[in-house]
């Protein structure tokens, strides 16, 4: 049997202050206006700092704690 296609939904985060400790999120980059932003990172976010707009979050590829500059990439919300 083939396996059910799943479909993560996901949502635009603008301001730091909208996540909280356990979301899952992504962070993207763009790379351009003709391409889609590439996702860089992907994780459960342990901290925020909106002041210096800082997430830091538990990253699944490598296992460890990462920061997430949101002046350098777009952060989402993963459902």
């Amino acid at each position: 049997m083939l396996k059910e296609a799943t479909t993560t939904h996901t949502t635009r985060i603008r301001a730091i202050s909208q996540l909280h400790r356990g979301d899952e999120i992504e962070a993207r980059l763009s790379v351009g206006p003709a391409y889609d932003d590439v996702v860089i990172r992907r994780g459960r976010v342990q901290e925020t700092a909106p002041g210096i707009g800082v997430v830091w979050i538990m990253d699944y590829a490598s296992g460890m704690r990462k920061a997430i500059n949101t002046d350098e990439c777009s952060v989402w919300r993963v459902a």
